[in-house]
């Protein structure tokens, strides 16, 4: 069986899992359904893989070989095929555009609805069925040039059309809502689209009351009913979007842009806004006063002192 056959098997039957009513089955429609979008791309990859091994770009391990005339191929080596990254990775150097910030969504919701399932996770399986919807139609036409519904099936394709046309209308209701509420901080309002219900990983959540002060904001999901305080998911929201710049930061040789806040102790002391998004605290010393160095958060029991001149402080005393 071809690779564009398994990726359209596995696309209908995640969308008849997806459509069951056994609660069991929604986990069966999230694996299928994203597996189905990966096999797609692999697909194309194997359509632009050189005549001599059609598989070549699929492969994990590829390494080159010198022929008998001297001259060098490449081949794929093992049976272990790419995995997400490096479909990204391959498909991006060959230009075949693909909204990789939708499909990584998809499969971090994918990865902790696996680990954190629970009956109430039934509406978050759906926002992946309706976030699958434009990357499977988009790639169909302009990668694979494949009209979306015969390639899929009609009674599937209705399925995809009308499961995201609900989630959209729910998304920009949820949306008008939360942009009511004043957020104060620049962070905040970008780490907003990370938000999402504790209970069910849903991102359709909207304000309980638009007159909300923050930080006591009052957030309900619209897909389980669940009530929580945005307090309770702020250093989640924060982490997800600034992990990524601080990883990058820290390995090329700089600071974190975020940091564990010496009041509340979460993770969500942001340099950019020189305070707490959280509990909203400033650092009490932020020069030192005998250099004027700036201070961080491990200076703060140094009575105003940077490291250096507390040194020269506690030396001095000794003496």
């Amino acid at each position: 069986m071809s690779i564009l056959q398994n990726a359209i098997d596995s696309i209908q039957i995640g969308v008849e899992d997806f459509q069951s009513t056994d609660q069991r089955r929604q986990v069966s429609a999230l694996r299928n359904i994203v597996a189905g979008m990966l096999l797609l791309m692999k697909e194309k990859l194997c359509k632009l893989s050189p005549d001599h091994d059609k598989e070549l770009l699929i492969k994990k391990e590829i390494l080159p070989e010198q022929q008998a005339d001297g001259t060098v191929v490449f081949k794929g080596k093992g049976k272990k095929t790419v995995d997400v990254l490096q479909i990204e990775e391959r498909l991006s150097s060959l230009n075949v555009v693909v909204d990789w910030k939708r499909l990584n969504d998809i499969t971090k919701l994918r990865n902790d609805l696996e680990h954190y399932y629970t009956d109430r996770s039934s509406d978050a399986v759906r926002e992946i069925v309706a976030k699958s919807f434009l990357i499977l139609r988009d790639f169909a036409v302009s990668a694979l040039e494949e009209d979306p519904i015969e390639l899929f099936g009609a009674d599937c394709w209705s399925v995809l059309l009308e499961t995201n046309d609900v989630y959209v209308a729910e998304e920009k209701a949820c949306q008008t809502s939360i942009k009511k509420i004043n957020w104060k901080y620049d962070t905040v309002e970008d780490a907003l689209k990370e938000l999402r219900c504790p209970s069910c990983h849903s991102s359709l959540i909207e304000s309980t009351d638009e007159n909300d002060v923050y930080p006591d904001v009052g957030l309900r999901c619209k897909s389980c009913n669940h009530e929580f305080q945005f307090d309770q998911v702020v250093e989640e929201c924060i982490s997800y979007l600034l992990s990524g710049v601080a990883h990058h930061a820290i390995k090329d040789g700089g600071d974190s842009p975020y940091g564990r806040c010496p009041h509340c102790f979460k993770e969500t002391y942001v340099f950019e806004e020189n305070c707490c998004v959280a509990c909203e605290n400033e650092l009490e010393f932020t020069k030192c006063i005998r250099c004027e160095a700036s201070l961080g958060f491990e200076d703060q029991f140094n009575v105003g002192l940077c490291g250096y001149c507390h040194y020269v402080y506690e030396k001095s005393m000794d003496d």
